[in-house]
């Protein structure tokens, strides 16, 4: 007689990260999206230059309730979203990510991605007055391709924390083709794409050549009415 052993489909948990949840999201990061996200693989960076960078970032992020940690049975994680707040009334550097201090690669990219949203307010929607921002976001290798990171385009979406903070739609500069096909199946469109190639460095060199195909990055929204079913 013949056996089959069935595996069960470990059940994850999706949730608001809260401040409590910040050293195991920097330190997710640390070992996923420095070594996986392509345009961090291109750049080479060393591992106290993308701590500091994620660190910075997650702990701005965490003061808004719009970022989402995904959790194994375990409690490790699986899978995280961060994402701040970004008003019309704002200065335009509130939503730049910090390039002070950095080396030249990450700091031309981080200008480039500064430059991706920097017209955003004179090309959004007139009624929009504040916007998500999605800055940072993985999933772990062996949790790939199961719906995670579809799903965090979404999770904790409430209505009241989206009438307490007035949001008209979701914005994200997205740097690999991988999610830009994750947002474009999830209802995101492009309001601009920028090429990689314009990114060189003082030798003339280019600064990204990525390994996964992805040439361009683009500038992602979805009005917050695009979403359907939302939680009270």
């Amino acid at each position: 007689m013949l056996l089959s052993r069935v595996l069960r489909r470990q059940q994850l948990l999706f949730r608001a990260a809260q401040p409590k949840d910040k050293d195991n999201i920097i330190k997710f990061l640390d070992n996923h999206f420095a070594k996986e996200e392509p345009c961090a693989r291109a750049m080479k960076l060393s591992p106290e230059i993308t701590h500091n960078t994620f660190t910075t970032t997650v702990t701005r992020c965490l003061k808004y309730p719009f970022s989402t940690v995904v959790l194994q049975e375990n409690g490790d994680l699986a899978g995280c979203l961060v994402a701040s707040v970004w008003n019309r009334t704002d200065p335009i550097g509130n939503a730049d990510f910090d390039d002070s201090g950095v080396p030249e690669k990450l700091r031309l990219f981080l200008e480039f991605l500064n430059t991706a949203h920097s017209n955003f307010w004179k090309i959004a929607p007139p009624g929009v007055n504040a916007v998500i921002h999605r800055e940072l976001g993985s999933v772990a290798p062996k949790f790939t391709r199961g719906g995670i990171a579809t799903k965090m385009t979404y999770t904790n979406l409430t209505k009241t924390n989206l009438r307490k903070y007035d949001i008209g739609g979701v914005l994200s500069e997205t740097t690999s083709i991988a999610n830009q096909m994750v947002l474009e199946k999830a209802g995101f469109k492009c309001l601009k794409e920028m090429s990689y190639d314009v990114i060189v460095d003082s030798k003339g060199q280019k600064v990204l050549n990525l390994d996964d195909g992805t040439t361009v990055l683009r500038l992602n929204f979805k009005p917050i009415q695009d979403y359907e079913n939302l939680p009270e």
